[in-house]
């Protein structure tokens, strides 16, 4: 079963600018969702070479190494994932149908973790608080 994370900011501030600056905030967490899913979507490849082994139909896969962004086989991954807006005020990146991408992410008994999401989610917490005092300037 894959494994939930998320991030929080701070609740008060972010409170009052929706309520102020509500058509800018939807902007900012659209650039953040954007942001989010270019990071996601470089990050696939830019791992060194793993364990190369065959597919099924005679095709060669080159892993990456554990602990970095998978390599791509199929680009399915890679073209799965998408932004959504399960409500007002909010923004959600996912991996689509795609049922291995929670055992990339966090591993499983028999691989090492090769996180893609987690990566970009450092990354955009970074930038949240420029993203937002950018529009209340």
């Amino acid at each position: 079963m894959a494994k939930d994370f998320e991030v929080r900011v701070n609740k008060q501030r972010l409170e009052a600018i929706m309520r102020n600056l509500p058509s800018r905030t939807d902007d900012a967490l659209d650039t953040l969702a954007l942001e989010g899913k270019r990071i996601v979507q470089m990050s696939f490849n830019t791992s060194g070479a793993g364990r190369t082994y065959q597919r099924r139909g005679g095709r060669f896969h080159v892993a990456s190494v554990a602990g970095m962004p998978p390599n791509i086989d199929t680009g399915k991954l890679m073209n799965a994932i998408y932004i959504y807006t399960p409500k007002r005020f909010w923004r959600a990146i996912s991996t689509g149908d795609t049922e291995y991408a929670p055992m990339l992410e966090f591993g499983t008994s028999k691989m090492a973790a090769r996180p893609f999401m987690r990566p970009m989610v450092i990354q955009l917490r970074k930038m949240i608080p420029q993203v937002f005092d950018r529009i209340v300037e």
